[in-house]
């Protein structure tokens, strides 16, 4: 349920892939994500412009077919995380964390009482089977938090957030911490931002907490993996259109003498 086969599968040792929902919502993607073994879906609602009743369809989709559908909010406010949650999201990615407000907020609005302060409600309560105190603990034992990393502060504060016990993973957004750098123009390039990457993945480690890392190729995916990292999202279902379109046009066309 939610998101705990991704939670097994990590307690397994096993690589997971991921993918983002950011630009186009259809439901019927989920399936296709199923079918060809991607592990976990974040659908982005930092970025993405999906309407709340399409953002709920998904994620009922996801628990239809036990794919961990997991949101990524705007930002961390009591609000959007939430929100999230009551939609019946699987889990949290959530961006640009970077302090102890941040953190307190999130762990408040994740968790009702006693630990937190979420009223739970709303279609998320479809993952249990009651409103007892015992569904609410399954179900909040089955839910993926992830922080993202994006700033030089959030560097800075990671290894506090990895020493939380209710978080589960910490998550490189690596081009805005490139840009927060002052390092866009040598993204994934300069020693210094891969240096930054490498940082998280090792603050994760020492909470024993996973890591991930967000890329847009499979060769990529792999040499992510193969430097420790846990996780990997491989770009969004538009990237996949973009390069399938790309490579069956040059396939098609006649190549050059």
């Amino acid at each position: 349920m939610l998101a705990g086969n991704l939670k097994e599968k990590l307690r397994q040792g096993r690589e997971t892939v991921g993918l983002l929902m950011s630009f186009d919502f259809w439901p019927g993607y989920l399936e296709i994500c199923k079918k060809q073994g991607v592990d976990f879906v974040v659908l982005d609602m930092e970025h993405g412009q999906v309407d709340l009743t399409r953002a709920e369809e998904i994620c009922r989709t996801g628990r239809l077919l036990d794919l961990p559908l997991l949101i990524r909010p705007q930002s961390c406010t009591a609000d959007h995380i939430k929100r999230s949650l009551d939609l019946g999201a699987g889990g949290l990615m959530v961006p640009w964390m970077e302090t102890q407000e941040q953190l307190d907020t999130l762990h408040d609005a994740a968790f009702c009482p006693p630990r937190g302060r979420h009223g739970m409600g709303g279609p998320g309560v479809m993952a249990v089977d009651g409103t007892g105190s015992k569904d609410w603990v399954l179900l909040e034992e089955n839910l993926f938090i992830m922080c993202q990393i994006e700033t030089p502060l959030g560097l800075k504060f990671a290894p506090t957030i990895a020493a939380q016990d209710w978080v589960d993973c910490l998550m490189l957004g690596p081009y805005d911490l490139a840009h927060n750098m002052g390092l866009v123009d040598q993204f994934l390039i300069a020693e210094e931002h891969i240096n930054a990457i490498e940082q998280v993945r090792d603050a994760a480690r020492s909470g024993d907490k996973w890591s991930g890392m967000v890329t847009g190729t499979g060769t990529d995916a792999r040499n992510w993996f193969d430097r420790g990292f846990n996780m990997v999202i491989i770009g969004a279902v538009i990237t996949h259109f973009i390069q399938g379109l790309g490579n069956n046009l040059t396939d098609a066309r006649p190549k050059p003498d």
